[in-house]
């Protein structure tokens, strides 16, 4: 009782500031081993998560489809092969791996050689139905649609579903060196880009209707850059990356890159001839990157295989329902959340503080806990790279942030004893630096109380 009357006159001195005043602002901390709130306010306020939702998504695939899935990403053909010939189609069965690499087309690459093949005569057909076509969830915005971390969904991906625009000076009033990394004629560069004394003023955007980016301005002199730019259509980039790769290893091609419209077609069947299939890593190090580097790629191409994997269907709203599934388990009104996507890009996603609890409070009561608590990051990892540098080795926690909004959710270790939390900033007009400094403020505020009473 001592300690719940002092966390609360504690924790609310913190929040008690001019710039929350106006600002939406939901917590609750939970004492997992007397199942006790240590500390609540408006913590059953919908508010928008951000990337908080990744820990449902995570705990969710971890707990469904367990610590071992892999993706496979299969590579066959359909017709006979004589004399260097393949007289039929190249296919590739998308299994919806988000982290499919470079690397890995150069495999199916030396696959395709090593069967003997010089020259394809049909297409390389693109089977990616094993997600439906949506390749963007509801209530992402247009504005962003080009960024690294708005990239669209397929169950074909490749190197993140983006292009890196390489940037590097020339001489002054010259015009710079632009290029793409992987260099590919699936898009298209454009190009005025100058070299100046002094610092950097570059402007970089994609087409919204097609795969044209366009760079402007000026770099430093002595200086490169490196922006990461997402591309349209990901499974057409697969294949189309694909045939200049086989090109360029010698292989003819003599059709064109197509999707298959064959319904269902998630694995080769009978009339095909496996070449090769790549496997990814364990579900573990996907969620692992999931949540310290907070990609919201993988989190959207989870929610897709939950959906695929237990509904045959590769939508979002499936996989939301699986996930809404698992939230009813730990004790969540679903009722209450609105969920669109499996990273929490979506600014429609509405879910409280105490909803985030119980899916902590689950996963803690579940096998799989330390394995969970282990994918969360610490202090000085990804998204917590320069905060929380007092609270190594107590901390583990998912940031959530968009304009106007963040989160952070997860558990404390004090001495052995486990505690979990969830606090969320929505609507506030300060700097985010501030609500940083607030949080920061409370979880120390928290450590101190926890290791007097124990």
């Amino acid at each position: 009782m001592l300690l719940l009357l002092l966390s609360s006159l504690a924790i609310d001195s913190i929040l008690n500031q001019p710039e929350l005043q106006h600002a939406h602002v939901g917590m609750i901390v939970l004492d997992l081993s007397r199942d006790t709130v240590i500390y609540a306010r408006n913590c059953q306020k919908s508010m928008v998560p951000a990337s908080n939702v990744k820990i449902i998504t995570s705990a969710t695939a971890l707990s469904f489809l367990g610590p071992e899935f892999r993706y496979k990403t299969r590579l066959a053909i359909d017709g006979p092969v004589r004399s260097g010939a393949l007289f039929g189609d190249l296919y590739v069965f998308g299994g919806g791996d988000p982290g499919f690499t470079l690397e890995d087309i150069e495999r199916f690459v030396t696959a395709v050689r090593t069967s003997g093949i010089y020259d394809i005569k049909g297409d390389i057909v693109l089977v990616d139905d094993y997600f439906t076509d949506e390749r963007l969830p509801v209530g992402w915005a247009w504005h962003y649609l080009d960024a690294r971390y708005a990239a669209e969904i397929s169950a074909l991906s490749l190197n993140h579903n983006a292009v890196k625009v390489r940037i590097e000076a020339t001489a002054p009033g010259e015009a710079a060196n632009v290029f793409l990394q992987p260099g590919t004629g699936y898009v298209k560069l454009i190009s005025r880009m100058v070299t100046r004394p002094g610092s950097d003023s570059i402007i970089i955007f994609r087409r919204t209707d097609a795969n044209v980016i366009h760079v402007d301005g000026a770099i430093g002199s002595g200086r490169t850059r490196s922006i990461d730019v997402a591309v349209k259509d990901p499974a057409m980039y697969f294949g189309e990356y694909l045939k200049e790769r086989l090109q360029a290893a010698g292989i003819r091609i003599e059709g064109d890159c197509s999707k298959s419209t064959a319904a269902s077609a998630y694995l080769p069947g009978p009339g095909y001839e496996m070449l090769d299939s790549v496997v990814s890593g364990p579900l573990m190090g996907i969620i692992k990157e999931l949540n310290t580097e907070s990609v919201n790629l993988y989190g959207e191409a989870i929610i897709k295989t939950l959906g695929s994997h237990f509904r045959k269907d590769g939508s979002f709203r499936a996989g939301v329902s699986i996930a809404k599934e698992f939230m009813r388990r730990c004790g969540v009104d679903t009722t209450l959340v609105v969920l669109h996507d499996g990273s929490g890009l979506s600014r429609q996603n509405l879910v409280s503080p105490y909803a985030i609890v119980l899916v902590l409070r689950g996963m803690y009561h579940s096998g799989l806990f330390q394995a969970f608590y282990d994918l969360l990051p610490g202090p000085g990892e990804g998204t917590m790279q320069t905060r929380f540098n007092g609270l190594k080795g107590s901390l583990r926690a998912k940031t959530g942030t968009l304009d106007a909004i963040s989160c952070l959710s997860g558990y404390l270790n004090i001495n052995g004893r486990y505690y979990c939390f969830s606090m969320m900033f929505n609507n506030f007009t300060c700097s985010r630096k501030k609500i940083e400094s607030i949080q920061e403020a409370i979880l120390k505020t928290l450590k101190s109380l926890l290791e007097m009473e124990a």
